[in-house]
């Protein structure tokens, strides 16, 4: 494990309600390792529209219920002639990730995100999630803006096997 080989992004996305910005679910063949991911908006300046956002990670394994109301992202590879990545990226979706007969670990971490500066955030080798093939990883807001916000999001992120 060591090298970002792919991205996912959404860009300039109206944020109204809690979602989870990122829901990732591994191949079935390959794990997948969370380097990092970013946040930034770009509609509030100001002292008036100062807001602080909570954000958290979670983990679901066996059968757990996938997140809707947002859109699947397609991953760009970072190096050309790297295999495309064969997991599933979820961006934005209003209803959140859910247990089912599996397990959904929720609050592996979390942060406050002061909307004004750049959320960005490097783990180190350590500490970098690994999702085990079939497994989901989602990085969660759990605030309700005070009002639209306008967020973009970037991941980074290796696939890991087969």
């Amino acid at each position: 494990m060591g090298d970002v080989t792919h991205t996912a992004i959404f860009k300039a996305v109206a944020v109204t309600v809690q979602q989870d910005f990122f829901e990732v679910k591994s191949s079935a063949a390959a794990s997948t390792v969370i380097h990092g991911w970013a946040l930034t908006q770009s509609n509030k300046a100001g002292d008036a529209n100062e807001a602080d956002l909570q954000l958290t990670t979670n983990r679901g394994f066996g059968t757990v219920t996938s997140g809707s109301g947002g859109s699947t992202v397609t991953s760009t590879v970072r190096v050309r002639g790297t295999p495309a990545f064969g997991g599933t990226i979820e961006a934005n979706n209003t209803t959140k990730i859910a247990v089912g007969t599996g397990t959904l670990t929720t609050d592996l971490e979390t942060y406050a995100w002061n909307i004004r500066v750049p959320m960005i955030f490097w783990y180190t080798p350590e500490t970098r999630p690994v999702i085990l093939p079939g497994e989901y990883w989602t990085l969660e807001l759990e605030t309700t803006p005070g009002s639209s916000t306008t967020i973009s999001g970037t991941i980074f992120l290796e696939q890991v096997g087969t």
